[in-house]
């Protein structure tokens, strides 16, 4: 009692105040990335000097930071802290949209600008195919949103077992615009960025649900999409209709490829680090808001999706992403399906993704000569499944890296 009245009376608005013991039992539940030592020690009646704790549940996972910054070059690539010989635990302050300050790591302001830089390239490209395919958009209304047409639906009763792209326009001249020579006003580069930054601040410091992951699986995500969307040596001479054939659509439409790489940034946007089963045992609201069924996901995808429809902060940013109605609505089924993809668990999901993929790939010898409509529905199916399975692939690779987790599997 003399040490938690100690603990009491000396403790810090808004912070936790711990005391040895419990910093022990944390270290021994392998939780040592929330503790912060604090300077000064605690004087107790009959106990003297005891050196107390603060609990902090964003600090960094020092087995999370040597994940980013592996021996691959590209790892390297998304920001070494040694770069520039700056600490790890150094701070920098950012301005976010609405002026005010966000203080994070010199790690977490690489990450934040190497995500923007990705997202800034595919959205270039999205301008470039616009300029050639509408030269005079009818503009969207800035308040022009989807959260009308979802009232009363959970991310999960918007999984589509097909998401129709764009056919592919023969009256475009795909090389027609260089993108290196599109440039995105600085306005909508500081809405993109302010929107990263806002992502990274709502990831909290769970090893495998941070923002250190989150960028590893839009690495891996751009990197399989690569795969897909460059020719391949034997493909190297053929034109754009061809390669829209071979990659079911993906080439020929940069919106979906911004939504895939949109989708790996926000999947795990909030998430507690705990799996779905454990929400649902413990009664959390956020498991009876959506029904014990694929709550983190459902949560990470609304938060997101929110912040950014919210009307006062990335109206340019939207405006250059949708042209109209049907690329907002078909930028939102990619995203629903792409981070719900990342529920592998979910029995109903489970049976959807299975009977599609007996549906694309399973040929029936008796079956008659496909309509026009089930050879394009057969081809976005093929699409929607590449589509989510870039982001699975991504996310579960890179829950691999971790050395004890490769030992557990090989055991």
């Amino acid at each position: 009692m003399n040490t938690t009245a100690r603990i009491e009376s000396t403790g810090a608005r808004g912070c936790i105040h711990l005391s040895s013991e419990t910093a022990e039992l944390l270290k021994a539940a392998g939780k040592h990335s929330w503790l912060k030592q604090r300077d000064e020690c605690v004087v107790a009646k009959g106990k003297g000097s005891i050196q107390t704790y603060w609990l902090s549940t964003n600090a960094r996972d020092s087995s999370d930071e040597k994940s980013i910054h592996g021996e691959d070059s590209d790892n390297k690539s998304i920001g070494s802290s040694q770069a520039n010989g700056l600490g790890m635990d150094e701070l920098i302050t950012m301005n976010n949209r609405n002026g005010e300050l966000v203080t994070v790591s010199q790690q977490t302001a690489r990450l934040i600008n190497w995500n923007v830089e990705q997202l800034l390239g595919i959205l270039r490209q999205i301008v470039a195919r616009r300029a050639v395919s509408q030269p005079h958009p009818e503009p969207m209304k800035p308040d022009t949103n989807l959260r009308a047409d979802f009232v009363g639906k959970s991310p999960i009763d918007e999984v589509q077992e097909i998401i129709t792209l764009p056919e592919f326009d023969t009256t475009i001249n795909h090389q027609s615009v260089n993108v290196a020579d599109i440039v995105i006003p600085p306005v909508a580069v500081e809405q993109l960025k302010a929107y990263v930054t806002w992502v990274s601040s709502m990831y909290q410091g769970n090893p495998f649900h941070n923002f250190d992951h989150a960028s590893h699986v839009v690495m891996s995500v751009i990197k399989l999409m690569s795969r897909i969307v460059a020719p391949t040596d034997h493909h190297v001479n053929d034109n754009a209709a061809t390669l829209h054939d071979h990659t079911y659509g993906i080439t020929s439409d940069p919106l979906t490829q911004f939504a895939c790489v949109f989708s790996a940034l926000i999947h795990d946007v909030d998430h507690a680090g705990v799996p779905n089963t454990t929400l649902a045992s413990e009664q959390t609201s956020i498991a009876a808001k959506y029904n014990n069924r694929s709550v983190a996901e459902q949560n990470s995808l609304e938060l997101s999706w929110a912040e950014l429809m919210d009307d006062t902060k990335y109206n340019e940013l939207r405006t250059l992403l949708f042209a109209n109605n049907s690329e907002l609505i078909r930028f939102r089924m990619l995203v629903v399906n792409s981070v719900m993809a990342t529920d592998i668990a979910d029995k109903d999901l489970k049976t959807l993704r299975n009977n599609r993929w007996g549906k694309a790939f399973q040929v029936d010898p008796n079956e008659t000569i496909p309509s026009s409509q089930e050879r394009s529905d057969a081809v976005n199916r093929k699409a929607t499944i590449v589509i989510e399975h870039l982001i699975q692939a991504s996310d579960v690779s890179h829950t691999m890296q971790h050395w004890h987790v490769f030992r557990k599997w090989n055991e």
